[in-house]
């Protein structure tokens, strides 16, 4: 199986797996990031690092299973007060439930394109797949 042939097949998936990611990452103020793989039987693996960690996963070198590297889900330095004309409440219950008003917006606009990005990864596969076979 190829790293495209896997983003395809489990594309619903790797969706659900990108949106709570990017959820979780807002969260947390962007103080943590994921790193999506993909196990050819489908298993997700998310491999959750401090912002900025240059770390990945590997499969064991006796896994029978191939891993394949998804995407990184990040948001450096969120502040979701950044996303407002005004200042945050300084009544903490309103300011946040105004801070989850905006997580929700914004995941809803991710939501709207992770489609769109998981089509680019794909293509992106694909070429790096054509690459290959033309090493070779």
């Amino acid at each position: 199986m190829k790293n495209s042939e896997a983003i395809r097949k489990y594309y619903d998936t790797i969706r659900d797996t990108l949106l709570d990611c990017y959820r979780t990452v807002l969260e947390c103020n962007g103080r943590i990031q994921y790193k999506v793989y993909v196990w050819e039987d489908g298993e997700i693996e998310r491999l959750e690092a401090p912002q900025g960690d240059t770390g990945w996963l590997q499969a064991r070198e006796y896994e029978p299973r191939k891993l394949f590297y998804i995407d990184q889900i990040d948001a450096p330095f969120f502040d979701p007060w950044d996303f407002e004309d005004v200042q945050k409440p300084e009544d903490e219950v309103e300011a946040e439930e105004r801070r989850q008003e905006i997580i929700d917006y914004l995941v809803e606009s991710f939501e709207a394109d992770v489609d769109d990005r998981i089509d680019h990864l794909i293509e992106s596969a694909e070429e790096a797949e054509r690459y290959e076979m033309e090493m070779y």
